[in-house]
């Protein structure tokens, strides 16, 4: 069965981590009948706190296919009226994967029902107070709902799946990709169309999602899985891979590049894990690749030893620094970290930078000229995205402009 961890609905975790971080303790740590107990006493007490309990209860309920704690929490779970986190909350169920035939319908339905409220009006409204809270612009804003739609249908395309309901399946996704497109979502969609014998729209639809991240192995397999139903060759094949694998890079590194900035980099005074300090007048004439990281974020604990392998990379390079600044609040689980995990780029704390480079989420990356002019700004992490070949990217594009 699927483990869940119990922040995976709060973190509301698209390709990086939200700015909310959320207190809350490990699974191994979770006091089950303790939370349970709470969330029946206070349920005539609606509050933050009680639906966040919820929250918190609903996924570990399911691994433990728990069907009456289920229909009391989720009874509770119901009234609550913000509608953002309701739907993001029983959307994510989806991933649940309980034994009980019952609870596997009621997740069905608690997914149907989040897609429902997810297209909603409310939904927006919703997240339109969340996110200016935080000074999210309409843009931002605008590009997290449609992501989030995605993802909640996404999940309740993959249960009617599971049910056999295939026509309805594609219905969904095809809503989906009217809208909005990434790696993961086509190539669900061409999963579904080759369950339904599609086979050629399905290896379009597939060619499309390596097209998008040339550096997908699930793409690639899924291509060579339907080529093969359609007859081709090994050899059509890996060429048919290596053409698209091409095309998509240089695609995504002119539109990578063409999102240039030219923001002047926030002055700075940092301390590091090992007391060292370092300002940015240090670096003028430098090429500054600056990542911001923390030690509970999932996305950041997998672009890490990339980051590392860039560093070490450029470490001869006396064009180009490399910092990494830790955004936890915990600062002394931050140096062993570091040590458990051998990491040997440097790492600074944040103390307020984070909030003068706007990060809004984590982990964020910028690469900034010897001008001191931040130029490039990546935000959260995939792991079929390349990684290296991006930062060479951005770092040889302004060395380029700069010998001109």
């Amino acid at each position: 069965m699927k483990q869940f961890t119990i922040i995976l609905l709060l973190l509301f975790v698209f390709s990086g981590c939200s700015n909310i971080a959320l207190k809350t303790k490990p699974s191994h740590e979770f006091d089950y009948n303790k939370t349970l107990s709470f969330i029946v006493k206070n349920q005539k007490k609606e509050s933050v706190e009680l639906y966040a309990a919820c929250e918190q209860m609903l996924p570990i309920i399911l691994e433990n296919d728990q069907l009456d704690d289920y229909r009391k929490v989720i009874r509770i779970y119901n009234k609550n009226i913000d509608i953002f986190s309701k739907a993001m909350t029983l959307g994510f169920l989806s991933n649940a994967d309980p034994e009980d035939p019952i609870l596997r319908d009621s997740v069905f339905f608690a997914v149907r029902r989040a897609e429902r409220l997810a297209l909603s009006d409310d939904f927006l409204t919703s997240a339109e107070r969340y996110y200016k809270e935080r000074n999210y612009t309409e843009e931002e804003l605008n590009d997290r709902i449609t992501a989030y739609r995605a993802m909640i249908s996404d999940g309740y395309a993959q249960l009617l799946i599971k049910r056999h309901q295939l026509t309805e399946a594609l219905a969904v996704y095809e809503s989906i990709i009217s809208n909005y497109k990434d790696t993961e979502i086509l190539l669900n969609y061409g999963k579904a169309l080759n369950r339904m014998n599609r086979y050629e729209a399905s290896l379009i639809t597939c060619i499309e999602a390596l097209k998008m991240t040339p550096g997908s192995l699930d793409a690639k397999a899924e291509i060579t899985n339907t080529a093969k139903l359609l007859g081709y060759s090994k050899v059509e094949i890996k060429t048919m891979i290596d053409e698209t694998v091409f095309v998509g890079r240089n695609l995504l590194r002119q539109d990578l590049l063409a999102d240039q900035l030219n923001v002047h980099m926030p002055a700075f005074e940092l301390v590091g894990i090992d007391s060292s300090i370092i300002t940015n007048a240090q670096f003028k004439n430098k090429i500054l690749v600056v990542s911001f990281f923390a030690i509970w974020c999932p996305p950041c604990l997998r672009e890490l030893p990339h980051l590392n392998e860039i560093y070490l990379g450029y470490r001869n390079d006396q064009e180009v620094e490399i910092i990494v600044v830790s955004t936890d609040e915990d600062k002394f689980l931050v140096p062993p970290f570091i040590k458990e995990n051998g990491y040997q780029f440097p790492v600074y704390y944040s103390n307020g930078l984070k909030k003068e480079f706007e990060v809004k989420g984590i982990p964020t990356l910028f690469v900034i000229d010897k001008n001191g002019i931040i130029r490039y700004k990546k935000v959260g992490y995939s792991e079929s995205e390349e990684f290296d070949k991006i930062m060479s990217w951005y770092i040889d594009e302004i060395k380029a402009s700069e010998d001109v």
